[in-house]
């Protein structure tokens, strides 16, 4: 069945089940072979297909859906935000290391660097690399080439030299932090780039301060002997403002259709870690800007926002930023991004949205708590949107977060949400108001957005219903148009307007999301199934004596061996570990297919690893891991390790002596 005739029919069932047509019901369940299961929705009114039903709309208000997709046809970004900074002109702009600017002052700086690009010759359509974080010169480069109708591309950090070469092929013109000029400098030195702009953190931070961070960065410099040539070429930031006087034209370039506005990097998940920009033009980043409006995201004119991220990140740039301003926030910029940053940022700016991945909100609330138990007070009376985005947390770690929320006078729970790069970003999140009916065995992640829409498929394509596990495709206008110079890739991802995640997920009658991971993640079985390892952490963290656990494969001699890396329930004492490990072993070999096993445990302190990069735990990092495990012998702990051996690992057990033995479980 082609997939036109499978929609129109899902749509004629909808019709039916609204009408109590029983004769039209009986026919199309017969064509589509719905199950009874799903036949048990239609006394709800429902058809049992989330895409058609969309039943999260009834939390909105009834013009929702059309507001979020009513968007000026013939606007840029900037114009509209432009419009805005005059109707919030008296609300600061940015706020950067406790130093206000202003939105008309902004304003000001936005056209300066348009007319610098102009002067040097920057093109509509041309593509113009950066490579650093946030900081005040960088915000108002964004609009600047969004202005003349030129394409910011935030390249990924952590790239790769090969990877540099090919998505900066087509660029002329490039901008780079000065502190991370070692890491581009093989590519941004060749004579394709015909200028380069210099940035600087300590650019816009109030003395001494910045002479402070001057003088370390400096002496890092000479340490690292990564200093920018002296040569016409490079111009640093304050020098390249001036360009702006001798630029005399006209600056706005005329709007264009489906023009490419932003490239943000994805993360490397969706595509095999193949790294990729996701295209976004003026019309799909505009749509997110509505979808959030119409879906009343917690934004009020006058609150802080935080943005720590870097703007290679859809998140940062549209929901910390773009989102920001449009709505009359202070965007808070601090380009520092670490666990002891976080908690000074949240602190001591107190902002009213602020989001981050589950591991980092961990490592905080561990902080604050143990910051509670000793007497510290804090505030948290601020936080209207709190988000975890981009790794999502538990139920029960996140109740216990709540729980400490109220102890510190907040009046919001935290919020749950979820995006995707090839969408701009946000595609659901926790609404004020709406409360969760059912809890599953891991976190929702909100309702989707009002204008978007959202099925979840299984291999063949075909349309699952409520609370079944399938692959999660979503629609919306606000899809990236492209990967940059990739369209065999795009073509996989975007199949005729859905745009396949490659998470899986599921849906409830209620409307409530919940991703439970990577839809290629998992062993393959020798019956043809796949075992999703995500199941095997959550059946180990199910238990009341683990707090957090990741199950990766280990290859060894023999197939489908598996380890765990645990985080132990702070209330376990050293004396028990052995006979608790035990118990969670027992128990999951009910639960662990024949001849799959769990040969090692990983013990780790207060919580799982994540990346200083993605911030997400560490998978790749834990994977890599050969030694620190231990098993169960006799009931008692013995320490293992992973030898290489032919290409594989072979489990030894760890004496006393050196002396090594071969472990068979």
């Amino acid at each position: 069945m082609n997939r036109e005739l499978y929609t129109k029919l899902k749509e004629d069932l909808a019709e039916a089940v609204r009408s109590k047509n029983i004769q039209k019901i009986e026919e199309i369940k017969k064509i589509l072979n719905i199950s009874k299961e799903q036949e048990a929705y239609f006394s709800k009114g429902l058809t049992g297909y989330p895409s058609i039903d969309k039943v999260w709309i009834k939390y909105y208000h009834d013009t929702a859906f059309n507001e979020a997709n009513d968007i000026p046809l013939n606007k840029t970004v900037w114009d509209v935000t432009e419009e805005k900074l005059e109707e919030y002109y008296d609300i600061p702009a940015i706020e950067y290391f406790n130093k206000q600017m202003s939105r008309e002052d902004f304003r000001e700086r936005v056209y300066t660097w348009a007319k610098t690009f102009k002067a040097m010759g920057v093109e509509p359509d041309e593509v113009v690399p950066i490579y650093g974080p946030f900081f005040p010169d960088v915000c108002a480069m964004v609009y600047a080439l969004n202005m003349i109708g030129a394409t910011s591309y935030f390249l990924k950090l952590a790239i790769s030299p090969e990877a540099l070469e090919e998505e900066t092929r087509d660029s002329k013109i490039a901008v780079v932090f000065d502190g991370m000029w070692n890491n581009v400098k093989d590519e941004f030195s060749k004579d394709k780039f015909k200028k380069i702009l210099v940035a600087t953190v300590t650019e816009d931070m109030p003395s001494p301060k910045k002479e402070i961070v001057s003088f370390l960065n400096y002496i890092q410099t000479k340490k690292d002997k990564s200093g920018i040539p002296n040569d016409r070429k490079y111009i640093w930031l304050d020098e390249a403002k001036d360009i702006a006087n001798y630029y005399t034209g006209n600056v706005k370039e005329k709007f264009v259709p489906n023009r490419s506005a932003f490239i943000t990097s994805s993360s490397g998940t969706t595509v095999g870690g193949v790294v990729k920009g996701t295209v976004a033009t003026n019309e799909s980043t505009l749509t997110q800007l509505q979808m959030a409006t119409a879906s009343d995201v917690q934004y009020f004119p006058g609150d802080r926002c935080l943005n720590s991220l870097p703007p290679t990140a859809s998140t940062s740039l549209n929901v910390l930023f773009f989102l920001a301003m449009y709505k009359g926030l202070t965007v808070l910029v601090d380009p520092r991004v670490s666990e002891k940053d976080f908690y000074n940022q949240i602190v001591n700016l107190k902002p009213n949205i602020a989001l981050t991945t589950g591991s980092m909100w961990e490592a905080f609330f561990n902080r604050v708590y143990n910051e509670m138990k000793q007497g510290k007070k804090f505030d948290f009376s601020c936080a209207k949107g709190w988000t975890i985005g981009g790794e999502g947390t538990d139920v029960q770690k996140f109740d216990r977060w709540n729980e400490i929320m109220r102890k510190a006078n907040a009046t919001n729970e935290l919020f749950s949400g979820y995006g995707l790069s090839e969408l701009f970003s946000a595609i659901s999140v926790d609404k004020l108001g709406v409360e969760h009916k059912a809890r599953k065995q891991i976190m929702d992640v909100g309702i989707p957005y009002a204008g978007i829409n959202i099925g979840i498929f299984d291999n063949e394509g075909k349309e699952l219903s409520y609370n079944q596990r399938g692959e999660l495709r979503v629609n919306s206008n606000s899809a990236m148009k492209e990967y940059y110079n990739k369209p065999e890739l795009t073509q996989e991802i975007i199949v005729d307007d859905w745009v396949h995640t490659g998470d899986l997920a599921e849906i409830d009658e209620d409307g409530f999301l919940y991703i439970w991971g990577r839809v290629k993640d998992g062993i393959d079985l020798p019956n043809g199934e796949k075992l999703k390892l995500f199941d095997v952490a959550n059946q180990i963290k199910d238990t009341d004596f683990i707090d957090d656990a990741i199950v990766l494969p280990m290859e060894t001699e023999e197939e489908n061996t598996l380890v765990a890396h645990i985080v132990w329930n702070e209330v376990v004492e050293e004396d028990s570990k052995a006979s608790l490990l035990e118990y969670l072993d027992q128990n999951l070999q009910y639960f662990l297919p024949e001849n799959v096993n769990i040969v090692g445990y990983s013990f780790h302190e207060g919580m799982l690893p994540y990346s200083p990069t993605t911030l997400k735990k560490d998978k790749n990092k834990l994977s890599k891991q050969t030694t620190g495990y231990v098993q169960i012998v006799d009931g008692n702990l013995v320490d293992i390790s992973f030898i290489p051996k032919n290409g594989k690992y072979e489990i030894q057990q760890i004496e006393k002596g050196n002396n090594k033995q071969l472990i068979k479980k």
